[in-house]
């Protein structure tokens, strides 16, 4: 059964808003530092190709020959995933008192999650062709990388919001 109908409007609201906020701020932090920053700039990956990988995971190898239009549609399941990952922590800390109270500790532990979940369940499920394995800095860049920009933001925008009772 959803807590969600016994919640007054108020709080409903202010929970989407929170999820909302944290899936863009967080899907934008990721297309700029992690998929332009990192990926293009540092690895020498065409920014296009970083969002037709994203594509691959629901088209398979096809996503890579459909130019800008799989990449577009790459970074609309980058920002639907964005949206899952906030609604998932944000969500969860509603319901979890001890989440509210230590939301940044809680949130970057859930950032190496979701990283995790990420990197070793989701993609190798997915249509996405399998990438070689990460090199340690390549571990330990994903790690610090979701941590400081899926986690914190979360946690930040759940202890900003932790006075409303949810």
């Amino acid at each position: 059964m959803s807590t969600i109908p016994n919640t007054p409007v108020q709080n409903r609201n202010s929970l989407l808003r929170s999820i909302v906020w944290g899936g863009v701020i967080v899907g934008t932090l990721q297309l700029v530092i992690q998929s332009f920053l990192v990926f293009s700039l540092l690895y020498k990956i065409p920014f296009i190709s970083v969002m037709q990988y994203i594509a691959s995971g629901a088209l398979g190898d096809a996503a890579f020959a459909g130019g800008i239009a799989t990449a577009l549609l790459g970074v609309i399941f980058h920002y639907l995933i964005s949206f899952v990952i906030a609604a998932v922590f944000i969500m969860s800390a509603a319901r979890i008192p001890l989440l509210r109270r230590n939301a940044i500790v809680g949130s970057l532990l859930f950032g190496v999650a979701a990283w995790f979940v990420m990197d070793f369940i989701v993609t190798p499920l997915s249509a996405a062709p399998p990438s070689p394995a990460p090199t340690l800095f390549q571990l330990i860049e994903g790690i610090i990388e979701h941590s400081l920009i899926v986690g914190l933001p979360l946690g930040i925008i759940v202890r900003r919001n932790a006075n409303v009772k949810q």
